[in-house]
């Protein structure tokens, strides 16, 4: 079996140190794309469950949005309405999600079908379309903004 030179191991560890430090700057897209989609699935699973202490570790300080009636909506409405007066959900379905990366911002983009009745009782139900911005900030995504529209009926 024949050696290896030692200018041959040298050229080859410095190739795989290269690769190992190129690594983490190949991937990122596929990696915070599927981040992003992990931090929509948990925000929407803590709006279900109606739990403010989980969607107060997504929804940002400095969050906006306006609502499909709308309305502005900051964090502190946001939470004081999942404390306060959360609407009935009797069925949620989430489709047409979209993700696109813009270095460390994120827009999805996608359709709510949702069954419900809000604190009054009014019924909320119907398709809406939804834009979220995201950013990452110390390594979490963030939901930054938001907008939502009330879709008419088919």
């Amino acid at each position: 079996m024949p050696r290896m030179s030692a200018r041959a191991a040298v050229v080859f560890l410095v190739g795989l140190v290269l690769l190992w430090v190129a690594l983490p700057r190949l991937r990122p897209a596929t990696d915070d794309a599927g981040a992003v989609q992990q931090t929509e699935t948990r925000l929407v699973q803590a709006a279900l469950k109606g739990d403010s202490q989980a969607v107060g570790g997504i929804v940002a300080n400095d969050f906006f949005a306006i609502d499909a009636d709308g309305n502005r909506e900051t964090r502190t409405t946001i939470l004081d309405r999942f404390r306060n007066s959360p609407w009935k959900i009797a069925s949620f379905r989430q489709q047409d999600l979209e993700i696109h990366l813009y270095g460390q911002t994120a827009v999805v983009t996608g359709v709510d079908r949702v069954q419900a009745r809000d604190a009054n009782g009014r019924d909320r139900s119907g398709a809406y379309r939804f834009l979220h911005v995201f950013q990452k900030r110390g390594g979490q995504w963030w939901l930054i903004a938001g907008q939502g529209a009330h879709l008419p009926a088919p």
